[in-house]
Formats: structure tokens, C-alpha cells, sequence
């Protein structure tokens, strides 16, 4: 064998361990993107399935919000729509004070007079805020003010204990739904439903029935 025989066959065995040790690298580089491909999905699963529960001391707050959440969603209205004029008031130091009194010019008599609703709302500086409601007969002389008591509501941030809601036709009346607090303000307790109409001038309650217990008397109007 010659000396350049010789040389060819190292040179052609050199060349195979060469590209030997190039596929075991290539086949060790595709086990390793494999290996921390299976890794990644891994951790990306557990941390979807993962769930922490609500602490005990959450749930309570959780339970205030959806139920302000419902109270939102109810779109309560007492049936007044938009006022004729509207007075804005400046609050004391505390936040509380009269917030803003509005007036609304309606006939409630039939007598083709605007006679007129006052509703005026207070705050306390805390979200247990209220309307207070004044209505008053256009004579020919003067207004008269037929407001029965406890014409107000009773609000807070969690429910409300009273609502009043007004309807002008075909008759006028008031509708009154109101339950007493116990213990705090998310307690349900049994609500009473009263109707007021109008009779000689005079607004006097014609019906009163218990509903049901609740905490929010705004859903049962």
C-alpha cells in the first residue's frame, strides 16, 4: 500500500467519525428541546389547574358584593322621573347634610293643577344614606302637605329596608315596601308590602301584606 493509499483511508475514516459525533449531537439536541418542551406544558398544566380557595373571612364580602351587584342590576325606580328643578347643597365637614332637593310639578288630583313632590336626599356621611318624600296639593290659595309619616326610604350599601315607588295612572298611589332591620344589614327579614290612594285630599293606606324575607326590598317591586 502506498503512502497516499494510506492517507485516503484515515482521511475517509476521520470524515465518518466526524459525522458520527455530528448525529449523536443532533440526536442528543432534539431529546433536549423534546425533554424541556414536556417541562414546559407540564408546569403550564398544574399552574391552570390550580385554584386557591376563598379565605372563610372573604366570603362574607364576596356574598355584600354580589348582592350589591343584583341590587345594581334591579333598576329600581319610584317612578318620579325627571324633576322640574333641582337644588344642590354643600355637605358639612362629616359628609352628611342634605345632598340635593328636587321637585317635581305633577297633577296627582286630576283638578288640572301641578301639584308638586319634593324629594329631597340626606346623607350621613357613611352609605347609609336616605330620600325623604313631601308631597303637597296646589289649592286655590296655597299648597297643602298630605305626606303620611315615614315617608322615606332606607338605605345602605348592602340592601335596602324601604322603598317607595309612585304611579300616576289610571289613579294616583303610593306603594310603600319596607322590612325591619335585624342583627345587620344583609339579614333578610319579612317585608310588607302597603298601598296608599288618594282619597278626599287626603293619602291614607288601603292594603297591607306581608311578602316574603329578603334582604333587598328593591327586587320585589
Amino acid at each position: 500500500m502506498t503512502e497516499f493509499e494510506s492517507s485516503e483511508i484515515l482521511n475517509q475514516n476521520s470524515d465518518k467519525s466526524r459525522n458520527g459525533i455530528t448525529w449523536i449531537l443532533l440526536i442528543i439536541m432534539i431529546i433536549s428541546i423534546a425533554f424541556l418542551t414536556y417541562l414546559l406544558f407540564t408546569k403550564s398544566d398544574k399552574r391552570t389547574i390550580r385554584t386557591n380557595p376563598v379565605p372563610e373571612h372573604n366570603l362574607q364580602k364576596k356574598q355584600i358584593s354580589n348582592i350589591i351587584e343584583n341590587k345594581i342590576n334591579n333598576n329600581f325606580t319610584d317612578g318620579l322621573g325627571n324633576p322640574n328643578s333641582t337644588t344642590q347643597y354643600d355637605l358639612d365637614e362629616f359628609g352628611a347634610g342634605i345632598e340635593t332637593s328636587e321637585v317635581f310639578n305633577i297633577d296627582i288630583n286630576g283638578d288640572n293643577k301641578k301639584d308638586k313632590i319634593i324629594r329631597n336626599k340626606y346623607e350621613n356621611g357613611t352609605d347609609h344614606f336616605y330620600y325623604d318624600y313631601k308631597i303637597e296639593l296646589n289649592t286655590a290659595n296655597e299648597f297643602i302637605n298630605i305626606t303620611p309619616i315615614d315617608f322615606r326610604t332606607i338605605e345602605g350599601a348592602e340592601c335596602s329596608l324601604q322603598k317607595l315607588q309612585f304611579i300616576f295612572k289610571p289613579n294616583f298611589q303610593v306603594i310603600k315596601i319596607s322590612r325591619n332591620w335585624k342583627e345587620s344589614w344583609v339579614n333578610p327579614t319579612m317585608a310588607t308590602k302597603t298601598v296608599y290612594n288618594l282619597i278626599e285630599n287626603q293619602l291614607k293606606p288601603v292594603s297591607s301584606n306581608k311578602l316574603k324575607n329578603i334582604c333587598d326590598v328593591s327586587e320585589l317591586f
